[in-house]
């Protein structure tokens, strides 16, 4: 099968609107979760949220004026991808688009309920962004791409599974050019049920910490332009990273807790490996799922032991959920792109807050300051609700 390479790079933080606020925020250990101003959260747990800036797609307004915070996000990342991989109009015709979410557009939906509330029935063209399949429409549409077009929702796995599949569809010989990412936007569905859950904290998270409470929810976009090696390379691209392989298990053990001896976890790294004839020993760094939850953290360090180890002790593991919060459907892109930035950049994101590492885990979790270190693979985490797990392996290009 042929090769994967990762040719450009979009994403929408709560650490800024690009990929190069990203890289800042995660070499300086920023943490952008602020309080919460999106909507009232007064009664809930926390009134923290990862928060990003206002997106600005390059289109004209008039033509997104109905459309949801996370597709203009969506959208935003995808314009500096293409970008970013120099791409020309006529090189996406046929590429294919697959983007991971986890609500959609609920907050379109909210706000239309509460003006049916108050005035009786809006517009029903607020409704155009309701569907989860809305972000992937918008970008098809504004950046003319006519190839295989999917939409899919595994919780906070979905982006992270969107570009496993698009790099089978290169792989096979299906496409030669892949989109792949997620779009997330902070809505009250989601707020107020992980509060209900009690799985937020009222404090900064602190992943892998002794003391930690929860996580941090936060909203953005990521998208990864996926595209056949050889091919990259014939046209002079620059290649920031290979996407070896990916592995996608499932739990079968809970609705909401992951499998305590991180049994599908593990397996989902082992099967990432498998898939891109690499060895444990070649890991480098682990880009965790890192919640802050209790069972998460826990279960998530037993899979890695798991998986590396003798060696799990020395190989370097973050959370950058510390820095731009939980962001759901869109985790797994945006974690990708820091592990891509990882393998170019040389530099390993910290985990913040981190103050007292469970004594329970014993890995090395980066605290606080980014670390300098060039490493030749990366394993990219992400976890969901469900069981829904997949791992991303990234190799040095």
């Amino acid at each position: 099968m042929r090769r994967v390479a990762v040719t450009g790079l979009g994403a929408v933080t709560a650490l800024g609107p690009d990929v190069a606020s990203l890289e800042r925020g995660l070499r300086a250990g920023t943490c952008g979760v602020v309080e919460c101003t999106k909507f009232s959260t007064v009664g809930y747990r926390s009134s923290l949220a990862g928060q990003a800036p206002e997106p600005t797609p390059p289109v004209d307004p008039e033509l997104i004026a109905n459309v949801s915070r996370p597709d203009r996000f969506g959208l935003q990342a995808a314009f500096e991808a293409v970008k970013m991989a120099g791409l020309e109009a006529h090189e996406l015709e046929r590429a294919a688009l697959v983007f991971g979410t986890g609500t959609g557009g609920a907050g379109i939906t909210e706000e239309y309920f509460r003006l049916f509330v108050k005035d009786g029935a809006p517009p029903a063209s607020m409704l155009v962004s309701h569907q989860p399949a809305s972000v992937t429409d918008l970008v098809a549409r504004h950046l003319g791409v006519h190839g295989p077009r999917t939409t899919l929702m595994t919780a906070c796995s979905s982006s992270a599974t969107a570009i496993g599949y698009a790099a089978d569809r290169i792989r096979l010989g299906h496409v030669d050019v892949a989109l792949a990412g997620g779009a997330e936007g902070l809505c009250r569905l989601t707020y107020a049920g992980f509060n209900s859950l009690r799985a937020t904290s009222p404090d900064h998270c602190r992943p892998f910490d002794a003391d930690r409470k929860g996580l941090n929810l936060g909203e953005g976009a990521a998208v990864l332009v996926l595209e056949d090696y050889e091919r990259a390379r014939a046209r002079g691209a620059t290649i920031y990273a290979v996407l070896a392989g990916y592995g996608i298990t499932a739990d079968a053990h809970h609705m909401t807790a992951p499998h305590p001896d991180g049994d599908g976890a593990a397996r989902a790294m082992n099967a990432a490996l498998d898939d891109a004839g690499l060895s444990a020993d070649a890991v480098g760094y682990i880009n965790a799922h890192g919640t802050a939850t209790p069972h998460n953290d826990s279960a998530e360090t037993a899979a890695i032991k798991t998986v590396l180890g003798a060696r799990a002790p020395r190989v370097p593991v973050s959370s950058i959920k510390s820095m731009v919060g939980h962001t759901l459907g869109a985790a797994g892109a945006i974690e990708a792109v820091a592990s891509v930035l990882t393998l170019h950049r040389n530099f390993i994101p910290p985990t913040v807050n981190l103050r007292t590492p469970d004594p329970a885990f014993g890995l090395d979790f980066v605290p606080d300051r980014a670390r300098e270190l060039a490493v030749e693979v990366v394993i990219s985490n992400s976890f969901a609700f469900g069981g829904n797990n997949t791992a991303l392996a990234f190799t040095r290009a």
